[in-house]
């Protein structure tokens, strides 16, 4: 082979490596995996819906409270 065409080969190589990994890299962030959502995987949402129960349990206590 040529050094001119094997110069293109590998030139080539390297750009199309570099356009798949960047376009994988870039796929994932647009398209995240469906097994995985947002709201399931955070333990903050978790420990404010927690927080957020908890809240509403004490206003009713205090609401029964006032009440007798």
């Amino acid at each position: 082979m040529r050094a001119v065409t094997r110069n293109k080969v590998v030139n080539n190589l390297y750009f199309s490596t570099f356009l798949i990994a960047f376009a994988s890299v870039a796929i994932g962030s647009i398209l995240p995996c469906p097994a995985h959502s947002v709201e399931s995987d955070s333990p903050a949402v978790e420990q404010h819906k927690l927080q957020l129960t908890h809240e509403q349990e004490v206003k009713k206590n205090n609401a029964l409270r006032k009440e007798i």
